[in-house]
């Protein structure tokens, strides 16, 4: 938790590129739970972004963690026709941050 004494809890609006989404600290009482009180995550985050490399880096030299204890920080990696990295946030939420290698989403001809 982040906030004062007066208020504890903290709500922010973050964006990424033309994407914004809002975040909060865990608040039991309005059933917002962190992946830490609840031993994991129930979303999955896919954050689609131009360069995986240099991002991955740069969230973990800012805190962020591997999300797989094998793989090496900075690695991303050919998967599913993504160019995918993992990591984990400094509360828990576990991130893939990739890009599609072909087009995306699946033209209608290619998933027939």
């Amino acid at each position: 938790m982040g906030g004062t004494g007066e208020d504890e809890e903290v709500v922010a609006q973050l964006s990424v590129g033309n994407a914004s989404f809002w975040v909060s600290d865990e608040s039991p009482p309005n059933k917002n739970f962190s992946p830490e009180s609840l031993g994991g995550s129930t979303v999955r985050l896919l954050l689609i972004v131009e360069d995986p490399h240099s991002v991955v880096e740069r969230a973990v030299a800012l805190g962020a963690a591997e999300a797989e204890a094998e793989a090496e920080a900075s690695q991303v990696e050919e998967e599913h026709g993504w160019l995918l990295g993992r990591i984990e946030d400094p509360f828990g939420h576990r991130w893939e941050i990739g890009k599609p290698l072909a087009e995306w989403p699946p033209s209608q001809a290619s998933t027939t």
